[in-house]
């Protein structure tokens, strides 16, 4: 498009200006207008070197400049084409050069199987089996090896027995070579263990480890995830778990705790240790005491089977889709709970009373559906868990990471339960019913004495907590100093035995856990509740005595921030009470992270196999460049 104005002006006073950079040949036949020190006057409007018409040419675009060509200059036009096929036809001096009949053989050639390239890939290889926790029969598979073959045609994949036999236990070795190392160290440790069964009867049973490093860093790895084929005994629990220790050379002194559920075989086959149990089985239980209640057990099973009947029908699901969209309802589906996870049946109770009005409009349109119609003595029944049930929601999975420490945060949850289920005017008889049973149940499970000392110890060695939560204080410091007396006089707490956590006190009464323990610690400090049984002061007599005055004069820090991170910045100035804060806070409040892997263990395929041991091994550390490296080593006598 041709325009007109300044440029054409003074393209006719002053010589065109070429362009910069301009690939198309055709900017040898335009220029740029320019002013009397050669700046360029409109830089989207190039002017034609022969008849000097301007054109709009926004964003280098060389349509118009073209098309000009072609109406106004045909011969222009021919010597634009002829540059073109002369760029067209170019071929560069490299792609001239011919492969030798040697190259291309090279080319096709296989790694050798001892060559660095082809030992790089194999433990890429393993590496992802172990990673990703898939079968090892994945290399068998024909999209997986055409895979391979692309990414690099030179490397000849090893059969499923070279990975099962050599390259997995090769990694394992040297992960295990890697852990042993640190374990070396002698530091204090907890464990966790759990039993899982399978679809097909199998029986697992893992073991994991905490520690806080040297740099205190909470460290967590499964030692081991084993088949169990003996009666689940404490004889046999406690047999197994022994070993498990002996295989990796640690020292059963030096174990601060463990934490497994309540069945009754765990509580017996660890009575003769620091025994915890898992917070989350706990809270499990108590809500189990309180969906027990018969007016809520009928009114649940009720639920369970309208439910079902959406879930089993797709004519049903189709409908409840369809009427979603009518009543602008959200887009969510029913959900049925799981028996073994009580946050299960709430979030069915929740999503339920969402789709209330859209499950009655489905079940209202068919007669003989009608009995599925939930009852109004239902829905208050229903409204009355769900109202009970939704402050304890966040705790659920509040202690079931690996990553931080948990057992400090027991108690402060514990207070904020309470609080919740506190009674309040407005409750309904059924409301305070369900608030009393859960209530009950879990002081029931925390008033043993030995257990409410650890906790607190735990918690006084928390920077977050050591003044709101701890309620034994004087006889957390009295146990710390038993401990140490029974070191002898070099006061080296690293020597500290792992059973002198037993001593008795005197009789008294994947949400995200930093966020809710700061709302707890608000909550707390706005109540201004005591917390220490009493204030006595301790004279400074001695180290540690000293240690406890200092410590006491230390704010408490915010609940968001790190505890061992404070601690690693304070330990030069509490030497003792660091060692003594490596010992407790590494306790896990959860057995969550052993159900994790006897879970995954389960999954694997069983009919091909008579006997399976999985170790799977966490790893991060700077001897392996910060990568984490996850080591499963499989024995299969039958494959």
């Amino acid at each position: 498009m041709a325009t007109g104005g300044a440029a054409d002006a003074a393209a006719a006073q002053n010589p065109l200006v070429e362009k910069k950079g301009g690939k198309s040949h055709v900017w040898r036949y335009f220029g740029f207008a320019a002013d009397d020190k050669g700046n360029i006057i409109d830089p989207q409007k190039p002017v034609c070197k022969r008849c000097h018409r301007s054109f709009l040419s926004r964003g280098g675009n060389t349509s118009n400049l073209i098309k000009h060509l072609k109406d106004r200059h045909p011969d222009l036009m021919r010597e634009f084409k002829q540059l073109q096929t002369e760029d067209d036809h170019q071929t560069p001096q490299q792609t001239l050069k011919q492969t030798t009949v040697t190259d291309a053989f090279q080319q096709q050639q296989k790694y050798d199987k001892n060559s660095p390239e082809a030992r790089k890939l194999n433990r890429a290889v393993a590496e992802f089996l172990c990673t990703d926790q898939v079968p090892i029969y994945t290399v068998e598979k024909r999209g997986f090896q055409q895979m391979l073959h692309h990414l690099n045609p030179k490397y000849q994949l090893p059969s499923r027995n070279f990975f099962m036999y050599t390259e997995i236990p090769r990694l394992y070795n040297e992960t295990r070579d890697i852990i042993i190392q640190h374990l070396g160290e002698k530091p204090f440790y907890s464990c966790t263990t759990d039993l899982w069964t399978s679809r097909t009867a199998d029986t697992f049973m893992s073991v994991t480890l905490q520690y806080i490093t040297k740099l205190w860093e909470l460290q967590s790895w499964c030692l081991g995830c084993c088949g169990l084929n003996t009666d689940h005994t404490a004889e046999s629990l406690k047999e197994a778990f022994e070993e498990k220790l002996e295989d990796w050379n640690l020292d059963i002194i030096r174990m601060s705790g463990i934490t497994t559920d309540n069945a009754t075989n765990n509580k017996k086959a660890f009575e003769d240790y620091t025994w915890i149990p898992c917070f989350g089985h706990n809270l499990h239980l108590a809500v189990n005491k309180a969906l027990e209640i018969s007016r809520v057990s009928a009114s649940l099973s009720r639920l369970r089977k309208t439910i079902s009947a959406f879930t089993r029908s797709p004519k049903l699901s189709r409908q409840l889709v369809k009427k979603q969209k009518d009543l602008s309802s959200p887009d969510h589906k029913l959900i049925h709970d799981e028996p073994t996870r009580w946050n299960s049946s709430y979030d069915m109770v929740q999503r339920f009373l969402e789709q209330q009005q859209v499950v009655c409009a489905v079940l209202a349109e068919d007669r003989k559906k009608w009995y599925l119609m939930p009852k109004d003595t239902d829905i208050t029944v229903l409204e009355t868990v769900k109202a009970v049930l939704e402050p304890l929601s966040p705790f659920t999975d509040a202690l079931s990471g690996e990553k931080h420490t948990t057992l400090s945060s027991v108690l402060p949850l514990l207070w904020k339960i309470y609080d919740c289920l506190s009674y309040e005017q407005s409750d309904s008889a059924l409301t305070q019913e369900m608030k009393e049973k859960i209530n009950e149940y879990l002081r029931h499970r925390y008033d043993n004495l030995q257990l409410q000392l650890l906790l607190n110890t735990a918690t006084y060695l928390d920077p977050r907590f050591k003044n709101s939560f701890v309620s034994l204080k004087d006889d957390v410091k009295q146990s710390l100093l038993d401990e140490v007396k029974k070191m002898g006089n070099d006061g080296n707490v690293s020597q500290v035995s792992g059973e002198s956590s037993q001593v008795r006190p005197s009789k008294k009464s994947k949400t995200d856990l930093k966020q809710l323990l700061s709302t707890i610690q608000g909550e707390k400090k706005e109540k201004g509740e005591p917390a220490s049984s009493s204030q006595t002061q301790l004279t400074a007599s001695d180290e540690l005595n000293g240690e406890f005055l200092v410590y006491s004069q230390m704010p408490e820090v915010s609940a968001e921030d790190d505890p061992l991170s404070w601690w690693k910045t304070n330990m030069g100035t509490l030497p003792q009470l660091s060692e003594f804060a490596r010992k407790y806070l590494c306790i896990a409040a959860s057995s969550c992270s052993s159900e994790r892997k006897t879970m995954w263990a389960c999954r694997l395929p069983q009919e091909s196999l008579q006997f399976i041991e999985v170790i799977l091994i966490f790893k991060s550390t700077e001897v392996v460049k910060d990568t984490m490296v996850f080591c499963i080593f499989c024995k299969m006598y039958k494959l």
